[in-house]
């Protein structure tokens, strides 16, 4: 019979469980290279925890409950000292110390006053990723074969079971994949030189995918149409078509997020379709306000869109579609931008009835112009420049809103922190915009935090 226990979750708000688990698990703390255990009660200090992969190993340092763990490399050089004890908090006697499998991550367990702390850190900086509190003492503690449970026991023989990954914050989060070339990942190139689109960069678009999962990235915001330089044609007659390239390149978008089991997010279009700006460096871009404010033409367009959506295969991929990015920006009317909304909202609904519809809104303070359009979910985005006006520090329940609410583009500086925080603000989920240093190395700091929720 399974015993459910409750835990509480200092760093996400949520209840979760352990459970005693099968009997032949008891011998799982014997001969552990990777954890220190305490079988008498005091941590056994002749011995260190090794990494996974033999690159490191930790030990408590004098003097002893202090809190002061010692990351080092495999030859013995000292890297850094990871506190994880509060400066507030009293002297404790340290009962426990494991590795997780990814090699990042080290978990400490504490005896308090009547209950045990399990502290989650990461080695690079030595931040705390997680704490949970647990009633009744323990002195054994491991991650399973893949770090999403860690195991612990009072004597080494019944052994109970706690599962990290407790809510679906995660299942909800990513990246953005803004564009290999923007405004023409779907459609001709449109200074006529040779295609750059998705079908021609396919091994490209493969590559940035199979990166995105090995980070941990269930979700992809990806532009589609952008500003219309390309993909639509505008012939003097007044008729709008696709070029030749439109179907293929999306269909290889969906072929590479079905083969790698990522969810996407389409950005149909973004705010330069009618920002004012007419060329960059001297070279035309698209610009078609005439979309907006002209009706007859808005017409033609969904008719074209009309049979896209008809058209397109999204093999159950499709994590919702993104109308337009951030429209505050369009220097158009708001009732034209309204009835564009509508519009396409409409014709979602109509053809692919079963796929989720939003719009990335600015920043939070914009949400509640969006509730008119009852979307299926919300979204909006933060840069650190935003912080002093639209804190990211604000819970969801302050935003009144009835439906889930994401951050659809999130800068990708100082991670950790930031994740927590939306997380503990009960948003659905995030997604990173990446810049250079993400996607050279700071994406471990994205997957380390995944790795333990």
């Amino acid at each position: 019979m399974k015993k459910y226990i409750f835990l509480l979750i200092v760093l996400c708000g949520c209840i979760s469980n352990f459970r005693s688990i099968e009997k032949e698990k008891i011998n799982i703390f014997i001969d552990r290279k990777d954890a220190v255990f305490s079988p008498d009660g005091i941590l056994n200090r002749n011995k260190v925890a090794i990494s996974p992969n033999d690159e490191f190993f930790v030990k408590e340092l004098e003097p002893y409950d202090y809190g002061k763990i010692g990351l080092f490399s495999k030859d013995g050089q000292f890297i850094r000292e990871i506190k994880v004890l509060e400066e507030n908090e009293n002297p404790n006697d340290l009962k426990s110390i494991a590795w997780h499998p990814n090699n990042y991550v080290i978990g400490v367990v504490f005896h308090k006053n009547n209950y045990s702390e399990i502290k989650l850190y990461e080695i690079f900086t030595g931040q705390l990723l997680r704490k949970l509190t647990v009633s009744n003492f323990y002195h054994y503690f491991l991650f399973n074969e893949n770090g999403e449970k860690i195991y612990i026991s009072k004597d080494g023989e019944k052994v109970e079971e706690i599962n990290l990954r407790n809510t679906d914050f995660i299942f909800n989060s990513g990246i953005n994949l803004p564009w290999i070339n923007y405004g023409w990942d779907i459609g001709r190139n449109p200074w006529e030189k040779e295609h750059g689109g998705f079908s021609s960069n396919k091994e490209i678009l493969t590559e940035k995918f199979n990166f995105f999962k090995k980070i941990g990235v269930k979700v992809v915001r990806v532009f589609l149409f952008c500003d219309l330089r390309s993909a639509v044609i505008f012939n003097e007659k007044g008729k709008f078509t696709f070029d030749n390239y439109v179907y293929r390149d999306f269909s290889t978008l969906i072929e590479v997020a079905e083969k790698t089991g990522l969810k996407i997010l389409p950005v149909i279009f973004d705010y330069t379709i009618a920002d004012g700006v007419f060329e960059e460096n001297g070279v035309k871009v698209g610009e078609h306000p005439e979309i907006f404010n002209d009706i007859k033409l808005q017409k033609k367009l969904l008719s074209l869109f009309a049979e896209f959506f008809k058209k397109i295969d999204t093999k159950d991929i499709i994590y919702g579609w993104d109308i337009i990015n951030e429209p505050e920006h369009l220097r158009i009317e708001n009732s034209r931008i309204e009835n564009f909304i509508f519009e396409f909202i409409k014709l979602i609904k109509k053809y692919r009835k079963k796929e989720k519809v939003t719009v990335g809104a600015l920043s939070r303070i914009n949400l509640n112009y969006y509730k008119k359009f009852n979307l299926d979910f919300y979204q909006f985005h933060y840069y650190d420049s935003f912080e002093n006006n639209y804190y990211l520090n604000y819970h969801f329940y302050d935003l009144l809103l009835e439906k889930p609410v994401i951050i659809g583009e999130m800068e990708a500086s100082d991670i950790i922190n930031k994740l927590t925080k939306v997380w503990e603000n009960g948003y659905k989920g995030v997604l990173i915009w990446p810049d250079e240093k993400f996607l050279s190395d700071g994406w471990k700091f994205f997957k380390i935090w995944v790795d333990v929720h």
